[in-house]
């Protein structure tokens, strides 16, 4: 089939559809800029994982040499303070709104899904714009512009960059008044709301995979799981089609490009 009639068919598996699921991951995000950790060019080849992904890895690196990871820090939060919502996050609020997509899993920690205005957004990795209390738990959610701009401003008039400093950018919990930390699952941690995640896919009718390589579990199983209990599987991804064996359609365009036209191609349809 060509891409276009991929994409029609895609269309018409949706517009028949009233408890879709996406699952997405780093792919939808690298639209807004923010780079991916896996792919060339990725965070992973700049920085070493050992001491930025896993959090003993993180507190012995600001321990040791904090000011090796100020430029990074900084560019992080140059990226996310960019970032804004690129047309595929918009086209799966208007999938929302048109009553057929009723939850997105994402992979993604940047918090513009909820942004775009999706309403039931399983972050299985957490959010970056999200605290959670070390002491009671607490979780607290903050404006990511806002947040970011007040972190830079701490970092600029420190005079320096060292741990105990960079605690004390923390918000501080608003239950116990405790030292926070960014809500995102690091290497060796627990990833998120995994059965909520697995019971949309179990229940949805059709499953939309996007922008994801399939090669990060458990979030990789969903397209399975879905088709497993009787759901259309729908692949976006422009280098590969990772799920091959469960999809139904699969559309290798960036999710930025496809997701609108598929959008369009379910209202015409819909409209008759």
């Amino acid at each position: 089939m060509t891409i276009d009639q991929e994409i029609q068919k895609a269309a018409e598996i949706l517009a028949g559809a009233k408890n879709a699921a996406a699952s997405c991951g780093a792919g939808v995000s690298a639209e807004s800029g923010i780079a991916t950790f896996r792919d060339p060019g990725g965070v992973w080849e700049r920085v070493n994982p050992a001491e930025v992904g896993t959090a003993d890895g993180l507190m012995a690196t600001l321990q040791r040499s904090p000011e090796k990871l100020l430029p990074f820090f900084r560019e992080l939060l140059d990226t996310f303070e960019r970032a804004e919502p690129n047309p595929a996050h918009v086209a799966l609020r208007d999938l929302e709104h048109m009553g057929i997509l009723k939850t997105v899993v994402t992979q993604n920690i940047d918090n513009l899904h909820l942004e775009a205005g999706n309403t039931d957004v399983v972050e299985v990795h957490g959010n970056s714009f999200r605290f959670r209390c070390l002491s009671c738990s607490w979780s607290q959610d903050f404006s990511r512009k806002e947040l970011i701009r007040e972190v830079k401003e701490k970092i600029d008039s420190a005079e320096g960059f060292t741990l105990s400093e960079i605690i004390e950018m923390m918000p501080k919990c608003e239950h116990c008044q405790s030292v926070t930390r960014p809500d995102v699952v690091m290497f060796g941690e627990a990833v998120q709301d995994i059965p909520r995640a697995f019971d949309a896919a179990r229940k949805c009718d059709v499953m939309l995979a996007v922008g994801t390589s399939g090669v990060v579990y458990p979030a990789a199983y969903l397209p399975f799981q879905a088709k497993e209990a009787g759901a259309w599987v729908i692949v976006v991804n422009p280098n590969e089609n990772a799920f091959q064996r469960v999809s139904d359609a699969y559309i290798p365009l960036k999710a930025g490009e496809a997701m609108p036209k598929l959008v369009e191609s379910v209202k015409s349809i819909i409209a008759g």
